[in-house]
């Protein structure tokens, strides 16, 4: 499978919280980080598989559904693709949607993703916390 396929996958995957799939595509070295700084890692700085994975569970009760668009931009060189997306959460709880804006940078090998650094619209992910916590949902 090419890298753009597997990014494909991923964010596929992130879209149903196919928490299986994504395992299947991950390195057994797999790290995750957000970004930037200002996010403080969404609570954690640097995650693996298993702690992404968990993270997404718990995520899934106030994002219920996550929707990307198609790639706004794609680069791709060896080993690594970024790409650029927009992406659309349901959050019931808070009655409302949560847009937001992603760059995606991916380090691929041997047919597995070994680590993902996610840059999100950092406004748009203060605004949601706050929300939630308005809501005790956070």
């Amino acid at each position: 499978m090419s890298s753009t396929a597997i990014v494909s996958q991923y964010l596929q995957y992130m879209s149903t919280y196919d928490f299986e799939g994504l395992n299947s595509i991950f390195a057994p070295n797999f790290k995750h980080e957000f970004r930037p700084a200002s996010l403080n890692g969404m609570g954690s700085p640097v995650r693996n598989a298993a702690q992404l994975v968990d993270w997404l569970k718990e995520l899934k009760s106030n994002i219920v559904a996550l929707h990307y668009s198609a790639p706004v931009e794609t680069i791709v060189a060896e080993g690594v693709v970024v790409v650029h997306v927009h992406s659309e959460g349901d959050t019931p709880a808070l009655g409302k949607s949560f847009p937001n804006e992603h760059l995606f940078i991916f380090h691929i090998s041997g047919g597995k993703i070994t680590s993902i650094k996610e840059f999100m619209d950092s406004k748009f992910v203060a605004q949601l916390a706050e929300e939630g916590k308005k809501a005790g949902r956070v």
